[in-house]
């Protein structure tokens, strides 16, 4: 089937209107995007983790999903998620309070490979705008209200990247593997890792319209989230390419800094890490390597490096002046952020992935094979408070919400009571 007829539009409506405008109300416990309300693993404010998990977590509603890892996000009284329906890729709103669907919407043609099936990007809150992006690269805009498409682009006919469809060739990461990188929102912008050519690696939309506001750099799109943080007095869109780790101004675009950052098989995964005036980036070839302002404007320049701190797929979080995360071969780790240097590492969270996030005080971790673990995070030593299993088989970064995790492995997406009543 051609590609075109993804672009239909299917709505199916489950609940009367006004229900519909009542979940659109927006909270401060919103989670409306890839690791969070700031995207950094951290929770919003007001909003904290749990002091203990118990034996068994209350599970407020439990619905089906098809094939996917992308994250779940939520924004007021909706929640978002992507999988994998026939050959499409369908975004699915629902009311966060009961898991009842609002509409569903078929955004572009699914892919599949060794690693499963399904969309990996996670969708993007914005007010009454949700974006999603196809593992094939097509992005688009949807009305929250009734799922209706707003604006959409295809990187392979609009910015010439090119599908690679002989995935044992070491090129073209994004474009061999399936874009899993969720965009970002700058102010009326919205800033995407597209890695097209000639100088569109990096490209910046009109958010409301999807006209092209500036374009940058031909790097490759890894498969990396990116990170919008201020480095040496500057405003800038970092992210991981295929190649190198580099930071762009988010006004026009231009080239502040950049350092190579090769890996095999261009496996750049790990989201860059925001941590005071320093960016930390880590993969599993290369090893850790922090990045830090050197006092003009934007430039930045290499503070330290530890080619044993390597990681894989997951992102960590910082906590004062500490990153916590899951490192390769089964190690949850803690590393100073001043100097790299490792304050201690535990194993016991499985051998390929775990997802982190913070409040501040608590770390919570959902590891591959569905066990939710509380840590404390202490930079002097590794302390346990309490662990459950929650789920199956998961690669999907939870969302937590007003006290509630959503939580998604491969055949269903929960919703779990953790705090309050």
């Amino acid at each position: 089937m051609k590609t075109g007829i993804f672009q239909r539009i299917i709505k199916i409506w489950t609940v009367p209107l006004a229900a519909l405008f009542g979940a659109l109300s927006i909270s401060a416990s919103d989670w409306p995007q890839w690791r969070g309300p700031t995207s950094n693993g951290h929770v919003a404010k007001g909003d904290p983790l749990p002091s203990k998990l118990g034996d068994s977590p209350r599970i407020l509603w439990r619905i089906k999903t098809g094939p996917g890892h992308s994250a779940p996000a939520t924004q007021g009284n909706l929640l978002a998620v992507s999988e994998e329906q026939g050959d499409t890729e369908v975004l699915r709103l629902l009311d966060k309070r009961t898991g009842r669907q609002l509409w569903k919407t078929a955004y572009g043609q699914t892919y599949e490979d060794e690693y499963g099936a399904g969309p990996r990007c996670a969708p993007l809150f914005d007010g009454d705008r949700i974006y999603v992006q196809t593992c094939r690269g097509e992005l688009s805009c949807f009305s929250t209200r009734d799922g209706s498409r707003i604006w959409g682009v295809d990187y392979q006919s609009r910015f010439k990247v090119k599908w690679i469809k002989n995935k044992k060739q070491n090129e073209a990461a994004a474009a061999r593997r399936g874009y899993s990188g969720t965009p970002l929102i700058d102010g009326d912008h919205l800033i995407c890792s597209v890695g097209g050519v000639p100088g569109t690696g990096v490209v910046c939309f009109d958010k409301f319209t999807g006209d092209v506001v500036w374009k940058s750099q031909d790097d490759l799109a890894s498969f990396a989230s990116p990170l919008i943080t201020t480095l040496a007095g500057r405003r800038q869109f970092v992210t991981l390419g295929a190649e190198r780790l580099f930071g762009v101004d988010t006004k026009t675009g231009e080239l502040l800094w950049n350092l190579p950052f090769p890996t095999l098989y261009f496996r750049n995964v790990v989201t860059p890490i925001a941590a005071g005036n320093s960016v930390i980036a880590a993969s599993h070839s290369e090893g850790m390597l922090c990045m830090g302002g050197n006092g003009n404007a934007g430039e930045a320049v290499r503070r330290w490096k530890d080619a044993k701190l390597k990681i894989n797929l997951a992102t960590p979080v910082v906590v004062g002046g500490s990153l916590y995360g899951f490192a390769e071969k089964d190690r949850f780790i803690c590393v100073d952020t001043a100097s790299g240097r490792l304050n201690w590492e535990e194993r016991g969270f499985g051998k390929f992935y775990a997802s982190t996030l913070t409040d501040g005080k608590r770390l919570l971790v959902l590891g591959q094979m569905g066990e939710l673990i509380l840590l404390n995070p202490n930079p002097g030593e590794y302390e346990e408070l309490d662990r459950v299993q929650v789920c199956g088989k998961t690669w999907s970064f939870p969302a937590y919400s007003g006290g509630r995790l959503f939580v998604r492995d491969q055949k269903t997406l929960q919703c779990l009571q953790l705090t309050g009543e």
